[in-house]
């Protein structure tokens, strides 16, 4: 599993990003500012501390 971000949701705190211990996410610039992207899927560790420090609850883990 891994962690997939709802973008309507999303309100860029990049707090999954800074909170990932495998780094499994990347920032990018947008229209919007800057968001954290899925960048190493296959990284994740399942422990869930993404869903639990975003502010918005944007993240889910989804099957391969």
């Amino acid at each position: 599993m891994y962690p997939r971000i709802d973008y309507d949701k999303c309100v860029g705190s990049l707090e999954c990003y800074d909170v990932c211990p495998v780094d499994v996410f990347d920032t990018k610039e947008t229209e919007e500012g800057k968001r954290a992207v899925v960048a190493r899927p296959e990284d994740c560790i399942e422990c869930e501390q993404c869903i639990q420090v975003c502010p918005t609850d944007a993240i889910e883990l989804v099957e391969d």
